[in-house]
């Protein structure tokens, strides 16, 4: 980092005070990423107060950069939030199941990367005899996901357990997508394999 890009981010949460040094084109997203490594406060249960506003509070400001925002190193924010109650149940589950969604991504992007290079060419020949057994491995990711999505969807929790309900949709979000991934890949070997034959 140059020194000029460096922003210092000051950061306290109730007693805790903390100190975070990252770019100005560090997203709001990313911001809050390092914010829960610190203060152990999930994203979706942070709300972060910067000049007596708040820098999250849509999901569509996550992606907006600080920059753009007018932070001004240092940036003295304010961290609103707390984090859920680890002795919850459903929070430990929701957690189990976020592990698995983390490894079904980094098992799709290792299947996108092998599509993307068959189709451009660059590929190995024994990547091409094994596309049956990708899409069936995919299919199988997909399954899984949606065990996981009939899992979340057998859970209730109680009125005040917002942090917990948030942390379920965020989950279920990303399931939605991993599911739509699964979908086109399985649609190009599909495609891989009619060019093929």
């Amino acid at each position: 980092m140059s020194k000029g890009n460096v922003l210092i981010v000051q950061g306290k949460n109730g007693n805790k005070k903390f100190e975070l040094q990252v770019t100005f084109q560090t997203t709001v997203g990313d911001l809050c990423a390092e914010i829960e490594r610190e203060t152990e406060i999930p994203v979706h249960c942070q709300r972060i107060i910067y000049n007596g506003r708040a820098l999250n509070n849509q999901v569509e400001d996550l992606q907006k950069d600080l920059h753009s925002l007018g932070l001004k190193s240092p940036a003295k924010i304010l961290v609103l939030g707390k984090k859920p109650d680890e002795e919850d149940e459903n929070y430990k589950l929701m957690k189990k199941w976020e592990i698995s969604c983390d490894s079904v991504t980094k098992q799709l992007t290792g299947f996108e990367r092998d599509i993307l290079d068959m189709e451009r060419g660059f590929a190995p020949k024994e990547l091409f005899c094994n596309l049956p057994k990708v899409e069936k491995k995919i299919n199988c990711l997909a399954e899984e996901l949606m065990k996981i999505l009939i899992s979340l969807d057998e859970l209730s929790f109680k009125e005040d357990q917002k942090g917990a309900r948030a942390k379920r949709k965020c989950i279920i979000d990303k399931i939605h997508s991993l599911h739509k991934k699964c979908d086109e890949l399985v649609a190009s070997v599909k495609q891989l394999q009619s060019e093929k034959s």
